[in-house]
């Protein structure tokens, strides 16, 4: 294999690696926020993908507008799921094992009602770039990758600065953190819950539409990158929002270079071993072993 080559899986595992961590990163406040596995974050992500192409087809819009309508869409959806089902199950008292179920069958539900509305034939984004790749040297680069890598660093990026440096996000980190005492402090625990799917919904909506305009976009394009998120986010250390980011990359380069190296008919049956390996030889995750070398 030449350099050629090795840079261009490098740069394709880096694309699809954003793409899962962008999920992951939603997954993974969702679970310190509310302790909830969110294993509707892929059919979140797949609605975002379906309605922006939808925008795109009827209005016209630049990509860039076009990634805002998919955020913007697929973050009122996980609001509206998190209003309408988690909580009035919360509410109720219902276990978390059951709500965690819960979230199986809305998986289950937005492809249905999605398949109805849209079709159950894959849909192509239209071609987006007057050219067909970058040259740098002997490797040749797909636009599409290289934006998808700059858009997704972006978004992560907006999001860190956001925890950190807005009120919000510090009173959100706070609330995932020990809600009791937050709550003495004055912060409003449902508002907090709220704004945490609503940022899930929104990154998940980013990764559909980049997902989308990479691949295409159909009903079931959710359940498999919604696993592979789970296991990004499991190899960064559930509940860690820096091993999210980097679970999902190392899983993007893991995967692309494992198609080739081993075969392609196994690429997804990769990312199921790793899930195994990593709960057998360290389940905290990346993050546990950083903790433990400190």
């Amino acid at each position: 294999m030449g350099a050629a080559q090795l840079v261009e899986l490098a740069v394709g595992g880096l694309a699809i690696g954003c793409i899962y961590s962008l999920i992951a990163l939603g997954m993974t406040m969702i679970i310190r926020a509310t302790g909830i596995v969110h294993f509707a974050q892929g059919e979140v992500m797949m609605v975002g993908s379906v309605l922006g192409l939808s925008a795109l087809l009827l209005l016209h819009l630049p990509f860039l507008a076009v990634l805002l309508v998919g955020m913007a869409i697929a973050g009122i959806a996980a609001v509206a799921i998190e209003l309408g089902i988690y909580r009035t199950l919360r509410m109720r008292g219902t276990p978390l094992a059951n709500i965690i179920i819960a979230t199986i069958g809305v998986s289950i539900l937005l492809q249905n009602v999605v398949q109805l509305a849209w079709g159950s034939e894959p849909k192509s984004y239209p071609k987006l770039f007057a050219t067909d790749h970058y040259t740098f040297g002997a490797a040749k680069l797909s636009p599409q990758l290289i934006w998808i890598i700059v858009l997704g660093v972006v978004v992560m990026l907006a999001l860190q600065a956001f925890l950190r440096w807005t009120r919000t996000g510090i009173a959100m980190q706070a609330a995932a953190q020990d809600p009791e005492a937050a709550q003495l402090m004055g912060i409003n625990l449902t508002r907090s819950t709220a704004i945490t799917f609503l940022i899930g919904g929104v990154l998940a909506g980013a990764a559909g539409v980049l997902l989308g305009s990479m691949f295409f976009a159909s009903f079931s394009m959710g359940f498999l990158p919604g696993i592979k998120a789970f296991v990004a986010a499991t190899l960064g250390g559930l509940g860690s929002i820096g091993g999210a980011m980097v679970g999902g990359i190392l899983f993007g380069l893991l995967e692309t270079f494992g198609a080739v190296w081993i075969s392609t008919a196994y690429k997804d049956a990769i990312g199921m071993v790793l899930l195994i390996v990593i709960l057998l030889v360290f389940p905290q995750g990346l993050a546990g072993l950083v903790r433990r070398g400190r």
